[in-house]
């Protein structure tokens, strides 16, 4: 269909690219957590999971050779990380019963609407699959048990399964889970999702908003050694020194930086309590600007590049609010976008799609544009899609006994 089948005024927005900058324009600014992400195009259909394999490294071969004799052959751990192909949009009408200064100007703020949709969308997909995983494992007790097994806490994720032989396994008798119960070792032999119920592997006693960690949980970083959310007090504010010991761990575990640096997402509350600490107003004396965050950052000092970024989640404590900024290293999260999902829907960059309008790509986002199809011919309608996944690979197979590692969560409030 030509781009002439649209107003004059809208495919004049069209053709010299206007309307694509104005959905561009409107989409980065969002794409903070995606900016993150490796990229791993796949094929496949809408539903289907794809399994893929990341491999481990060979123990260290320290012990001198019995002469004459050969080294016995070894093998390396695999661990796997799987995605689903699942597509995600909206849509709006644009009437173009008004006048045609009107009409231009409605239709590049609709367009410009869809955009920042379309940004904190797909922002918030892999978000939410980051912290997910790098929350994991790490919950408080909901009421206290005396002598018992059944244990109700906050969240069960990361107890429902684990990894044996490279896959993610269903918790169960046969395929406990370590865990630490009020400062005391046990096992989970089962989780109910549905009641947030863990069921221990031996009785044990604890008091309310005690603290559950498995034992292959990320660590959660907070002020004043809190031991979990619910232990989190006014007063427990972000520190420069909270951060540098994230930035330690990561280090200690080899994680890949970004040419140097981790990247630390903090909102604007994080960010004025930094800057009433002491030790970060020093270190930012000596900051460079970051090529990467350009003004959406504060620069680059203490081996972090400090990243605005007001999307990052809260939790609420009671009356608090717990702040959960992150520090993140290289391939934390991967992006699994639909290969050649543009030319599935037609022809990108302005060309005829067959049948169903203008179809451009625009940082992997399908923006779509529909000629009135109506019995009045007077909507025009305008879309967004995205097909793919985010995975978050674990790295179990070195470092830590942490699952993952190459990003932390900070809590304070």
């Amino acid at each position: 269909m030509s781009v002439n089948a649209f107003p004059a005024a809208i495919a004049a927005m069209i053709q010299n690219g206007i309307l694509d900058r104005t959905f561009q324009e409107a989409l980065l600014p969002n794409f903070l957590y995606r900016n993150l992400a490796t990229q791993r195009p796949f094929q496949g259909n809408l539903g289907e999971t794809v399994l893929f394999t990341r491999t481990g490294l060979l123990s260290t071969a320290e012990t001198p050779l019995t002469p004459g004799s050969d080294p016995t052959p070894q093998s390396y751990s695999i661990e796997q990380y799987a995605m689903t192909l699942n597509q995600y949009g909206n849509a709006m009408d644009t009437n173009m019963l008004t006048s045609k200064i009107g009409l231009s100007s409605k239709f590049l703020e609709d367009n410009m609407k869809l955009g920042i949709n379309a940004g904190q969308t797909v922002n918030r997909i892999c978000r939410n699959k980051l912290y997910g995983a790098y929350s994991s494992g790490n919950t408080y007790a909901v009421g206290a048990g005396s002598a018992i097994t059944a244990l109700v806490v906050n969240d069960v994720t990361g107890f429902t399964t684990q990894l044996v032989n490279g896959v993610q396994t269903a918790v169960g008798a046969g395929n406990p889970i370590p865990v630490v119960v009020s400062g005391n070792a046990n096992t989970v032999v089962a989780v109910n999702v549905g009641t947030k119920t863990l069921t221990l592997g031996t009785a044990a006693t604890w008091v309310d908003s005690d603290p559950v960690v498995a034992v292959n949980a990320p660590q959660i970083f907070r002020p004043n050694a809190r031991a979990d959310t619910k232990k989190l007090i006014a007063g427990d504010s972000a520190t420069l020194a909270i951060f540098l010991d994230a930035v330690a761990a990561l280090r200690q575990n080899n994680v890949p930086s970004f040419g140097g640096y981790y990247a630390a997402h903090i909102d604007a509350v994080t960010e004025r309590q930094l800057f009433a600490d002491a030790d970060f107003k020093q270190a930012l004396q000596g900051r460079q600007d970051s090529p990467v965050w350009g003004s959406l950052s504060i620069g680059r000092f203490a081996g972090i590049d400090w990243v605005r970024n007001t999307e990052a989640p809260t939790v609420a404590n009671g009356a608090l609010t717990v702040r959960r900024p992150m520090v993140v290293g290289a391939d934390a999260l991967i992006e699994g976008p639909l290969q050649g999902f543009g030319e599935l829907l037609g022809e990108a960059n302005f060309a005829e799609a067959r049948d169903s309008g203008i179809v451009s790509m625009v940082d992997g986002v399908a923006f779509i544009h529909r000629p009135p199809i109506d019995r009045l011919q007077q909507v025009i309608s305008s879309a967004w899609s995205w097909v793919g996944d985010y995975a978050v690979p674990t790295d179990a197979l070195t470092g830590a006994a942490a699952q993952y590692k190459r990003a932390a969560v900070i809590e304070h409030v």
